[in-house]
């Protein structure tokens, strides 16, 4: 019998992703997905990352976090610096990221990303805008 499962474990929600990731192989040339991911540590405490994936020749920017007393000090830059170059080893034509109004456009904007299109009316009048770079 079939039934909705509204709160799935981390083994079925792995599914899905296994399931798209199977189908899309049947249609691209290639299924050749690297996860890329990279951490500042300080004193055993993580205090900044950035995680992604390689994928049909495109970086695909996930998450960028830096913690706030860790702000300003140059580690998002650095952490960017670091994905492009290895998005370019991975022979990566471009990377992607999105970002909310409230989070960082103007730090991608400055690291020279073109932004493509924009979502508006999130709760609390925020916007998420999607950006893309040439590697």
């Amino acid at each position: 019998m079939m039934e909705l499962v509204d709160d799935p474990t981390d083994t079925q929600a792995g599914e899905i992703e296994r399931g798209l990731d199977d189908y899309n192989a049947t249609v691209a040339s290639a299924r050749s997905t690297t996860a890329i991911k990279a951490v500042f540590v300080d004193s055993g405490r993580v205090v900044a990352g950035i995680t992604g994936a390689a994928y049909w020749g495109k970086l695909h920017i996930r998450i960028l976090w830096v913690h706030p007393d860790y702000q300003s000090k140059g580690l998002g830059s650095r952490l960017m610096d670091w994905v492009e170059k290895r998005g370019r080893e991975l022979r990566c034509t471009s990377a992607l990221v999105d970002t909310m109004s409230f989070q960082a456009p103007a730090f991608y904007e400055r690291r020279g990303y073109r932004r493509f299109g924009v979502s508006e009316c999130y709760e609390g009048g925020a916007s998420r805008y999607y950006f893309e770079k040439e590697l």
